[in-house]
């Protein structure tokens, strides 16, 4: 990181960054072409967990290249200034690296939802009708690295 005095290492601060973003952006890529897509999302125990359409765009890409980035924030805030090019925003964020791929097994497909749900909620053990689960794809992040960064400015 170019600008170390920002750099976020502590796994406890990058962890509550993840763990208060409402939103995650996740970036894949296919025959050289990248894709972002905003996703609600889980965390725990170095994972990301993503709900999703059995069919579409993001599985038809993690079939063909699980290799996966993330970013995620919290705390962003416009901090104006009288000259326009004062003005800066707050923020803290992650950035992250790894691999993507589907949740088979029922059970860890709906202890996955449960964390998803825990993070927008802070409640846990939500009962899932097997009907939906049925037709809910759940994706699991294996993070290898992540790093994260704060503005300069106060927050």
């Amino acid at each position: 990181m170019r600008r170390t005095e920002q750099e976020i290492t502590d796994i406890r601060d990058l962890e509550t960054v993840l763990k208060r973003a409402r939103i995650c952006r996740i970036g894949l890529a296919e025959d050289n072409m990248p894709y972002v897509v905003p996703v609600c999302f889980g965390y725990k125990d170095d994972r990301l967990y993503v709900h999703s359409s059995p069919k579409g765009k993001k599985i038809d890409m993690i079939s063909k290249n699980n290799r996966v980035c993330f970013e995620a924030e919290t705390d962003v805030e416009l901090v104006p200034a009288d000259d326009p090019c004062d003005f800066a925003i707050t923020y803290r964020s992650v950035i992250g690296f790894g691999r993507a791929g589907l949740v088979e097994d029922r059970d860890e497909k709906i202890r996955a939802l449960n964390i998803i749900m825990e993070h927008y909620t802070n409640r846990e053990n939500y009962t899932f009708p097997d009907s939906i689960v049925a037709v809910t794809a759940v994706i699991e992040i294996r993070i290898e690295r992540m790093t994260g960064k704060r503005s300069k400015h106060p927050i």
